[in-house]
């Protein structure tokens, strides 16, 4: 019995057909035979559908397309196609031309294809998420191509709206097409050989048993066979299950159609191998490029968002719900300019929609402090009262009004986020109550004061994103380094008044790099057990569920014997029909969410988004993109390089000194911040006046100063000891060779001695030229 969703339904509508391990459905559309169209396009208005009585051959396609505006005399030379080409397309309805107004009134043609996209494979596989993906083609004369693509047939355009032709079409690309005729893996034209002829005796083994059609798509793109002419892709993708499939990779033969004698001659060998559903999705990826970007001005209101979104394969259903944000709230995001949407893909792959967002990260050291210990936030509460663990740096979405950032841009954003982020300032036990929000008033503004900032570098991360279920985001994110002064030497929190959904609480720890990596660890230990303990529970519901559904089936039988035993009662017939009908149809509803609950908790979670999941290629174009000017990074690594190659000390006294000019700076701050103010329950140090901050930096740089010259010194010392002694050597050697050959060969022995007494002179004159007194 051929199980088929009806219309666009969900994969999930099929019960035990939906697969955890599988992409979610895309797009949901209603029934209806004009299809909405990507881009600027979407809001025009279709006028004249082009149709074979209008044009009944080459001169009148001609004349129909010189008549609204579009040029073809070009047509046919290069690379490009003829109108004979486009006029075949139409006859055999392999594509449809079409005449829009655009808002401004513009008129466009377009040409319109309907491709479909099978994901083949069998009942087994389907539960597993493992589907056949055609690697390579091999055409009859020998020659082979990379393919990397799913089972691909063309769809005319009678056969739209495709829910109405599903089963057909499905039937014919594998039992007819691309699937018609199986052989081992290893078969292959080799040179010389012969393509094997058509068999009209053989019967395909495989048989389509269901359909499901779980995603579609349009795409835009300026035609290169036709120039003038828009084409828009019209891309649906398919999850058919199929019988009588290999377990093992596999080939297949592809034949033409006949010809006039009625032979039908080899077309393709198509290579098939079974593979997880995100390594193809990676493969799909492979030669993509950006097809549009969304900024702001972009989107009208957030209905016209969702609509893009929906397009695009974005489910927007949770969106508002359960912790998730909302449309309105990506939209709020994408008009302050913190962040852009990109839509990436290729005609014949998967599309992708990339929340783009720039981030700066601040790492906050203390200059009152002699450990290497940063600021860590640890959590995060909300004005509801939630708190949720974060364990990172202090960042903040950038805003992209501005671009290109620079050094400049950039100490000024982050002053900003450390004056938002650490305003306010309280004892480590701080937290929100709910029904008495803090106000600005009532805390006390913190005194800090940043000393230097210094950028750090750049990296990227892709994930998917936390606030909008289903959207992949990559995360630009831009560190700094920023010292401080006047924050607690202990553990704080801060109250942040500034966001716009009201006041948050962080909580703040000093750190170190082995710390934070132990904390990391035990949190990802943490979500293990937890996982596992949910793995646990739902399995516990599964068994629940499965008892439940047969006490319902037992219920069922019960009531049929007991309609049967009170036949004669005044009882309404239908009325316990319909009640068995429905108790039918709960424990159908709950054995198939049993099924479900049972794959998930067997299924390990990935993220399906992760960087890992897309080729080399297009995270390089994506991480491309930066705010920065085209020499910021160029400065930033030559300033990192000259600070690298910076004389340092050789001896130990030198590194004692630095040492203890750095424990002298920080004893000395230490000692001049006397005044305290007292916040909660916690000591805040002031900071000290600005002329005796300046005597402090004085007081460094002369003992810096002192230590510099007292290495040089010693350096010279050691080189002035080594001519000295290179002195005495040549004397003994001098002395001996008299004694032993005479004057002439006693020159010649000395002769090392004396090159090593004039490297040491050369040494220490260079040395003494470069004392600074």
């Amino acid at each position: 019995k051929r199980r088929a969703c009806p219309g666009w339904a969900r994969p999930a509508a099929c019960g035990a057909m939906a697969s955890p391990s599988m992409s979610s459905p895309k797009r949901t559309l209603r029934r209806t035979s004009t299809l909405p169209l990507p881009g600027t396009l979407s809001t025009a208005e279709r006028v004249e559908v082009a149709s074979l009585r209008q044009v009944q051959n080459v001169a009148g396609l001609t004349e129909w397309l010189e008549a609204r505006g579009v040029p073809t005399s070009g047509w046919g030379k290069g690379s490009t196609k003829t109108v004979d080409k486009l006029f075949k397309e139409l006859e055999l309805g392999e594509a449809g031309l079409e005449v829009l107004r655009t808002t401004e009134g513009k008129l466009t043609v377009i040409r319109s294809t309907h491709v479909l996209r099978g994901k083949v494979t069998s009942q087994k596989s389907y539960d597993r998420g493992i589907f056949l993906f055609n690697t390579w083609q091999q055409f009859a004369d020998g020659r082979k191509r990379t393919r990397n693509g799913l089972l691909s047939e063309k769809l005319s355009t009678s056969e739209v709206p495709l829910e109405n032709h599903l089963h057909e079409v499905c039937k014919r690309a594998v039992e007819e097409e691309e699937m018609q005729c199986l052989v081992e893996a290893a078969f292959m034209l080799g040179h010389g050989t012969q393509a094997p002829d058509y068999d009209p005796d053989y019967r395909c083994p495989l048989t389509v048993e269901a359909e499901v059609l779980t995603d579609y798509t349009s795409e835009l793109e300026v035609s290169k066979s036709f120039p003038g002419l828009i084409t828009v892709y019209h891309l649906y993708t398919v999850d058919i299950i199929v019988s009588g499939l290999p377990s093992v990779d596999f080939n297949t033969l592809e034949f033409e159609g006949p010809d006039d004698r009625g032979r039908r001659r080899l077309k393709y060998v198509h290579a098939w191998n079974w593979l997880r559903w995100p390594t193809i999705q990676r493969y799909l990826f492979e030669g993509s490029s950006l097809k549009e970007t969304k900024r702001r001005g972009c989107f009208a209101d957030e209905e016209e968002l969702g609509e893009w979104l929906e397009q695009l394969g974005v489910s927007t259903e949770q969106w508002g719900t359960d912790g998730y944000k909302s449309v309105a709230s990506l939209l709020d995001e994408v008009e302050r300019e913190e962040a852009q949407l990109e839509h990436w893909g290729r005609h014949d792959g998967v599309p992708l929609l990339m929340r783009v967002v720039h981030v700066l990260q601040i790492k906050v050291i203390s200059s009152s402090r002699s450990d290497d210990k940063f600021l860590l936030q640890t959590w995060l509460q909300s004005r509801d009262g939630r708190a949720r663990t974060v364990n990172r740096l202090m960042a903040k979405k950038l805003s992209c009004s501005q671009v290109p950032f620079d050094e400049e841009r950039f100490t000024q954003a982050a002053k900003q986020i450390m004056n938002n982020q650490l305003g306010y300032l309280s004892d480590v036990h701080f937290h929100i109550n709910p029904q008495q929000l803090p106000k600005p008033d009532e805390c006390i503004e913190s005194e800090v004061e940043v000393h230097a900032v210094r950028f750090l570098g750049k990296h990227f991360d892709i994930e998917e994103s936390p606030s909008f279920k289903g959207m992949s985001t990559m995360y630009h994110l831009y560190t700094m380094e920023m010292e401080v002064d006047g924050l607690p030497n202990t553990d704080f929190t801060s109250v942040d008044f500034v966001r716009a959904n009201g006041p948050h609480v962080a909580g703040w720890r000093w750190t170190t790099l082995p710390d934070t990596l132990d904390v990391l660890h035990n949190q990802a230990q943490a979500s293990s057990r937890q996982e596992s303990k949910l793995r646990r529970c739902m399995t516990q519901q599964q068994r629940k569920l499965e008892d439940c559904a047969e006490r319902l089936v037992r219920t069922h039988t019960w009531l049929e014997d007991y309609m049967a035993e009170a036949a004669q009662s005044a009882m309404s017939g239908q009325e316990p029909s319909q009640l068995m009908s429905q108790l039918l149809d709960i424990a159908k509803r709950i054995r198939t969410a049993a099924s479900i609950v049972g794959r998930e908790a067997q299924t390990p979670q990935v993220d399906a988004f992760a960087a890992d999941a897309l080729p080399p290629a297009m995270l390089s174009k994506m991480a491309s993109d930066s705010i920065v000017s085209e020499t910021f990074f160029e400065e930033q690594m030559s300033m990192t390089e000259t600070e690298r190659r910076r004389p340092s000390f050789l001896h130990a006294g030198g590194d004692s000194m630095c040492r203890m000019a750095s424990t002298a700076t920080a004893r000395s701050r230490e000692g001049e911040m006397s005044s305290t103010s007292t916040v909660g329950e916690r000591t805040v140090s002031n900071r000290p006046r600005r002329g005796q901050a300046l005597r402090f930096d004085e007081r460094i740089n002369e003992m810096t100063a002192e230590a510099r010259t007292w290495r040089r010194r010693c350096s010279l010392g050691m080189a002035l000891g080594l001519c000295a002694a290179q002195v005495v050597s040549v004397a003994v050697v001098m002395a001996r060779a008299r004694v032993s050959k005479g004057v002439g060969p006693c020159w010649y022995s000395a002769a090392p001695a004396l090159a090593a007494v004039g490297a040491g002179a050369l040494v220490a004159w260079e040395l003494h030229s470069e004392e600074d007194d």
